[in-house]
């Protein structure tokens, strides 16, 4: 009896830790892509996307991240402006290449709040390491909130920034990505 009683002690008093599978909450996330040109900054929001992510949390902290992967529907960048939106297009070669991709290849720090990763970006078919601070937050509900922002020199993808007006609009090689992406079980 008494190794029964200290079992259920045991048993109760150590947290469980486990890997659980997280998916993106598109409506409740973002992702903005903000570039330059010579005339005026411009942003495009992507407008369809998903990830899935394989997440360890333990007594209200992040444990670790063994699996993440998110995906940007490349003709879903949609600056609103029509010319704009089919340069872009051309610009990724997107009926060659539907999808941007972001696969994890590793945690390298993670701190309270902060992580750094290293993984594996897509954009045009040409395939870079990356590696990117981000901010992550462990909300109420048990989803986790992953904030950050991301420089990424185009020409490095064999993507030639766009161009209008027969050349005299030129977009900056360097954009922004902005991402806010929230994973919920």
């Amino acid at each position: 009896m008494y190794r029964v009683i200290i079992t259920l002690i045991l048993s109760f008093s150590l947290t469980a830790v486990f890997a659980q599978d997280y998916q993106l909450v598109q409506q409740e996330s973002e992702v903005m892509v903000i570039g330059t040109s010579n005339v005026h900054d411009w942003e495009a929001p992507a407008e369809e996307f998903s990830g899935s992510a394989v997440i360890e949390v333990a007594d209200d902290s992040l444990v670790s991240i063994s699996e993440l992967q998110f995906t940007v529907q490349a003709k879903e960048i949609n600056s609103g402006k029509g010319g704009m939106d089919s340069r872009i297009d051309d610009a990724l070669k997107v009926k060659k290449n539907p999808e941007i991709t972001y696969v994890l290849s590793e945690i390298n720090e993670m701190n309270d709040g902060t992580l750094v990763a290293t993984g594996k970006l897509t954009i045009a078919g040409v395939s870079k390491d990356v590696q990117m601070e981000v901010e992550f937050e462990l909300l109420p509900d048990g989803a986790i909130l992953f904030n950050g922002t991301q420089n990424i020199d185009m020409t490095n993808y064999d993507v030639s920034p766009p161009t209008a007006m027969f050349g005299t609009i030129k977009a900056g090689a360097e954009v922004d990505v902005r991402f806010a992406a929230k994973f919920a079980q």
